[in-house]
């Protein structure tokens, strides 16, 4: 095999709309938020494949890979948001968007792309991935 090329194995990349696997980031928040916990009880009690590395970029090309999934990351009081909109959330939420994904900001039901970047270190929870999945995530963290 040819190693100097890329070799394309997908024409494209698309998120399916539901897909059990979920990858749940800072869940030290889970303690003192109490939707992230019960959201997060809910992927365990439906069976969800547990998909964690510790890391945002893995866990969502993970579900470019697989074509489905949800990724999580929430903050609170404690627990403070990790992620810069800037460096972080807006180019990949964009991959998955571009996919037919979802983005949605933790606490706002709105897409990551239509956040303002009024800081170069503004810092924030998302979920991303497939589509019926986040608007799960929305059920359980804005009614």
């Amino acid at each position: 095999k040819d190693r100097t090329c890329w070799e394309l194995s997908r024409d494209a990349i698309i998120i399916q709309p539901t897909g059990k696997v979920f990858a749940p980031g800072n869940l030290r928040a889970a303690n003192d938020n109490a939707k992230y916990g019960a959201l997060i009880d809910h992927w365990m009690k439906e069976r969800y494949t547990l998909r964690y590395s510790g890391g945002m970029v893995p866990d969502v090309y993970h579900i470019f890979a697989k074509s489905k999934g949800v990724f999580s990351n929430v903050s609170s009081e404690k627990a403070k948001a990790k992620l810069r909109l800037l460096y972080e959330v807006a180019p990949i939420g964009l991959m998955v968007e571009c996919s037919q994904g979802a983005t949605t900001h933790e606490a706002y039901d709105m897409s990551v792309l239509d956040l303002e970047i009024d800081d170069l270190d503004r810092r924030l929870g998302v979920c991303f991935g497939s589509s019926e999945e986040v608007a799960i995530y929305k059920k359980f963290m804005f009614e």
